[in-house]
């Protein structure tokens, strides 16, 4: 018999909730989930899905994120409603000047530019003017939203982006990149590091950075603060595993997860139904949950040193 070639198997809200009755035995195979119990089982799936990204897992969240700094900023909210930071980012550079007061700029390639984007342009005076892309560009030739408040030379910088990051849980590693595409490691630092530093605001290369998750947007502090906007931030960082919004929703794991999902949901919510779980039950949860956070990781080199 041939294989089915296939790959995409996934499971809903619902389906997870099912699982979990049905090894509690709340209900059998065939049988029809009350909408009040379907409703208290999804609040109790969303609460367990989120006390996860307290354990670290989710190598699959980790993105690959650009900011692109203010002059003279040395802090950015870093989320959905915060500053100019993406996964999807892009640069081009002015190939004609253009004069404040203009309504569009030409560069040298408008590929990745869309309709509706968010645009920074680099001006003369060493800031960077945010506005929106008005239209689709034609032969390198972009609309601005906003009229341009200073001049721009050739070779000025143009960052475009579609969406805002969501925020990040965590940041896992950091690198600046300079005018010519060269990237340098930053040293990613705590807040009582931070706080020890003299002047915050004091402008230069950027050499380190402090994260705080906070709640809607992350906050990220760098130092020095951005003395060439020219140079960007790189970093990976893990975003949140998305809500069941509703229990017909896709779950946001990989397929390993699916059953530990359902066993641990079963341990959560059995209180709720009155039952009594013994302890193989919740071993079997326990291990499934283990081997897949076991199997969540990267592979990285060990350095022993000598003393």
């Amino acid at each position: 018999m041939a294989t089915s070639s296939s790959y995409n198997w996934s499971l809903t809200g619902t389906e997870i909730i099912t699982e979990a009755l049905e090894l509690l035995g709340v209900f059998g195979v065939g049988e029809t989930l009350s909408a009040e119990d379907q409703a208290s089982c999804l609040r109790s799936l969303n609460g367990m899905i989120k006390t996860y990204a307290a354990k670290g897992i989710g190598l699959w969240k980790n993105v690959e994120a650009t900011l692109y700094p203010s002059y003279g900023g040395y802090s950015y909210d870093i989320g959905p409603s915060g500053d100019h930071c993406t996964t999807g980012g892009y640069k081009t550079e002015i190939s004609v000047e253009a004069d404040s007061g203009d309504g569009t700029i030409t560069v040298d390639s408008d590929d990745n530019i869309l309709d509706g984007d968010y645009i920074g342009i680099e001006l003369n005076d060493k800031s960077v003017q945010w506005t929106t892309v008005n239209g689709d560009p034609a032969t390198n030739v972009v609309t601005l939203t906003d009229v341009l408040t200073d001049d721009v030379s050739i070779d000025n910088h143009v960052y475009n982006y579609t969406t805002k990051i969501q925020r990040p849980t965590e940041i896992i590693e950091a690198r600046k990149v300079s005018a010519s595409n060269y990237e340098v490691p930053l040293l990613l630092i705590s807040r009582t590091e931070y706080m020890g530093l003299a002047v915050k605001s004091s402008t230069g290369p950027v050499s380190q950075i402090y994260y705080n998750p906070l709640l809607t947007n992350g906050k990220m502090f760098v130092w020095p603060g951005c003395s060439n906007v020219q140079e960007y931030i790189k970093f990976t960082c893990k975003i949140q595993v998305e809500d069941f919004d509703s229990a017909s929703n896709d779950t946001d794991f990989p397929q390993e997860w699916f059953l530990p999902l359902a066993w641990n949901l079963a341990v959560v919510v059995a209180p709720k139904f009155g039952k009594q779980i013994d302890q193989v039950f919740i071993g079997t949860a326990i291990d499934m949950l283990q081997a897949v956070k076991d199997f969540d990781h990267e592979n990285t080199p060990i350095f022993l040193k000598a003393l």
